[in-house]
């Protein structure tokens, strides 16, 4: 009976820690010039949410093998000097450009990216839910677009994002 039990325990141990599919890493945001300014979410392909947070943040997420990085800056120039470590990955938010904004020439109208970690490697889907409504569609390097000719875009309507190929003619 010991050994059985002993066979099920581990059995269980194993499924809960060999997901082939996802692994523990850590996360880390640093919290650059204007921390208050900053939030970010980690989510899966179909959106929901793994991880969430501000700067400065330090955790850690089951990350699966494709997911997708939403970042946001409340005043719109950027994460100054902030950036989001995932495992080894560092991303940032129009970090590089964030000189531009001390002269005041930078436009403040960048408040969301999104970066995409290999959904859109995974197949398209067409809009068609009923309970489906994109108000916001993004490109694949993730700047917010109005899609004005056919391709793959990022759609979402505020809770949910799905990769769709719209067609214009």
């Amino acid at each position: 009976m010991k050994k059985l039990l002993l066979l099920f325990m581990l059995a269980t141990l194993m499924s809960l820690t060999s997901t082939a599919q996802s692994q523990q890493v850590f996360v880390e945001c640093t919290a650059g010039e204007f921390s208050g300014e900053i939030s970010w979410e980690i989510v899966t392909c179909n959106g929901g949410i793994l991880l969430e947070g501000g700067a400065p943040f330090l955790g850690a997420v089951m990350l699966p093998t494709y997911y997708q990085i939403v970042m946001h800056d409340n005043y719109g120039d950027g994460w100054n000097g902030a950036y989001l470590y995932i495992d080894q990955a560092e991303f940032g938010f129009l970090s590089d450009v964030d000189w531009i904004d001390s002269l005041g020439t930078w436009p403040q109208n960048h408040t969301d990216t999104l970066i995409d970690v290999g959904c859109l490697t995974i197949g398209l889907e067409e809009v068609v839910d009923v309970d489906f409504a994109p108000t916001t569609y993004f490109d694949v390097l993730g700047r917010e677009v109005i899609p004005n000719k056919t391709g793959v875009y990022i759609a979402s309507d505020g809770v949910i994002r799905k990769k769709v190929y719209i067609i214009k003619e």
